[in-house]
């Protein structure tokens, strides 16, 4: 007779073999999917990590191409291949979007990087920058991507190639201007307050020495001074514009942002600066033996100045000073220097100088004023 409870029992194993088994292959599937999702996880950050880096290489590939054109400011975002050109021009990959450049990034799993800055975003905002010249501000998108390159001859974005990640960065890009309230070798914002000394000079070479605002008096020069100029030795000007705006085409805070240097300490300058470079200074500054004034460029300060006696400091460019301005022998400065406030400018044996120098600051115009990322890096959804 057949046992009822062993037949029950033998079903009751095959179905707990079954469901183990069923189990089990669950959770292989499971652990395989979860793993199969780690790896894509992992390669999507760790490609989601270069992407940033792609956008950022096409922001100064660009920037790059607009300082490099010979005719400035640019008004026309243009750039062209042409391997039969002499020289030969290589702008980009793709003239017919703008900038676009690939490079390989792992080569081992055929991953590419990707940029493109195209020329029908890239626009010229002078004018929504309350600037009246055009070419001065451009604004710049620069889309960057990772992609597999599984068929070299397809496109980066047509199966079986796929973009594996993306980002857009965007900036702008802009130009200094220098443009004096006049040509001339001091700007004296306060010409009542403003006190040449025995042994120094100041030549406004085929331009005037000191100009300064109407109806602000007069500068104080002392009879054992030199001041001189083809054009006059002082001279009121109108009109007398020595903003910041002006003078710089941008506001303060604009101009800090792009300063090659930002400092609040003499010691945190180098000696001598770099040549072409802007240095903004944010309080009041003291030069002397030990650390003078040196270098080529734009010096730029919200406080005082004070090129101490012995200092030996030797500047070539553009001197903005809102605060005191005081120079002690022996120094010289070529270019020119504008202040907003009380000026000295004394000797006790040696020269204290200024000289008007128009190559110079051609020389600044073109080196030190070139486009230069204007604002922070932004993404763009």
């Amino acid at each position: 007779m057949l046992n009822v409870n062993s037949s029950r029992k033998g079903s009751m194993l095959v179905w707990t073999m079954l469901s183990i088994t069923v189990l089990l292959g669950a959770i292989t599937v499971g652990l395989t999917v979860l793993q199969t999702t780690n790896n894509v996880l992992t390669s999507q950050m760790q490609y989601f990590g270069q992407a940033p880096a792609m956008a950022k290489a096409g922001l100064l590939d660009t920037l790059s191409w607009f300082r490099r054109q010979i005719s400035q400011p640019i008004t026309n975002f243009n750039p062209q291949q042409n391997f039969f050109a002499v020289p030969p021009v290589n702008d980009t990959d793709d003239p017919a979007i703008g900038i676009v450049r690939e490079l390989e990034v792992v080569q081992s799993e055929n991953i590419w990087g990707r940029y493109e800055v195209s020329r029908s975003i890239v626009s010229d905002i002078s004018a929504q920058r309350g600037l009246g010249s055009t070419g001065a501000v451009w604004y710049i998108e620069s889309r960057g991507l990772l992609f597999l390159k599984a068929d070299p001859a397809q496109s980066y974005n047509v199966w079986p190639n796929r973009v594996l990640t993306e980002i857009k960065l965007a900036t702008e890009i802009r130009r200094v201007s220098i443009v004096p309230p006049a040509l001339a070798g001091l700007c004296a914002g306060r010409p009542s307050q403003t006190v040449i000394g025995n042994n120094c000079r100041i030549d406004g070479g085929s331009q005037i020495a000191v100009v300064y605002p109407p109806l602000t008096g007069t500068p104080n020069i002392n009879g054992g001074a030199v001041v001189s100029g083809t054009l006059g030795a002082t001279s009121a000007v109108n009109p007398y514009s020595d903003s910041t705006e002006s003078v710089f085409g941008m506001t303060e805070t604009e101009l800090r942002s792009i300063a090659d240097y930002y400092v609040t300490q003499v010691d945190q300058l180098p000696n001598p600066i770099p040549d072409y470079k802007i240095v903004f200074f944010d309080g009041n500054a003291t030069f002397n033996s030990t650390h003078n004034l040196r270098g080529t460029g734009i010096f730029y300060i919200t406080g005082t100045l004070t090129m101490a006696a012995n200092s030996g400091s030797s500047y070539n460019g553009v001197i903005y000073c809102k605060g005191y301005y005081h120079q002690l022998a022996p120094s010289i400065i070529s270019g020119v220097v504008i202040t907003k406030g009380q000026v000295n400018i004394e000797s006790t044996g040696d020269i204290s100088e200024i000289d008007y120098d128009a190559g110079i600051l051609n020389q600044i115009q073109t080196y030190t004023g070139q486009y230069r990322l204007g604002k922070g890096v932004y993404e763009v959804k």
